[in-house]
Formats: C-alpha cells, sequence, structure tokens
C-alpha cells in the first residue's frame, strides 16, 4: 500500500461492537469478517483517521509489538479489509 493513502469504509458497510471485537457486515455482497480485540481497536481508529500512517503510532502506544510487526500485521489487515470491499482505498473504483 502506498504511504498515505486515504482508506474509507463503504456505505453498504455495517459495523457492530460486540463486547470488545467486532463484526463487518458487506451488505451488498453478504460477505462477514470478525475482528478481534486488536483488529476491532485498529478498525475504529481507520475509521476516524482513515490512514495506516496516522494510526500506527497510536497503536505502538497501545501495544506492545514491534513497529516492524505492526506494520505487517496492519498491512495485512487492511489488504483482507481491501480485498473484502470492507474498506476502499482512495484510487479504487466506487
Amino acid at each position: 500500500m502506498k504511504p498515505n493513502t486515504l482508506l474509507t469504509v463503504p456505505d453498504d458497510v455495517v459495523f457492530r461492537d460486540l463486547a470488545g471485537e467486532a463484526v463487518l457486515l458487506h451488505l451488498a455482497t453478504g460477505t462477514y469478517f470478525g475482528l478481534d480485540t486488536v483488529g476491532t481497536r485498529i478498525w475504529h481508529l481507520l475509521a476516524e483517521h482513515q490512514s495506516t500512517d496516522l494510526i500506527l503510532p497510536l497503536l505502538l502506544q497501545e501495544f506492545d509489538v514491534t513497529e516492524k510487526q505492526l506494520r505487517l500485521d496492519l498491512d495485512d489487515l487492511v489488504t483482507q479489509l481491501l480485498a473484502h470491499r470492507l474498506l476502499l482505498a482512495a484510487n479504487d473504483p466506487a
């Protein structure tokens, strides 16, 4: 992913927080996606800040993990969300 890529949540994606964990539903495709507590925190931060580059320092303050590992995990989650159309990059077609 390019640095400073703007990430947005499509209008047809529904999010429900379930006691710290979450489920995402893409209404158009019926795709469900579950998030653990860390994934849920990442989702909240992405929805607010719309950039992995902006949330990386915040997550490093919250979790005991190396920056390299966090970047790998964050990029992996975002790649999965993009693949399922649960998140859109600014250059994606609507």
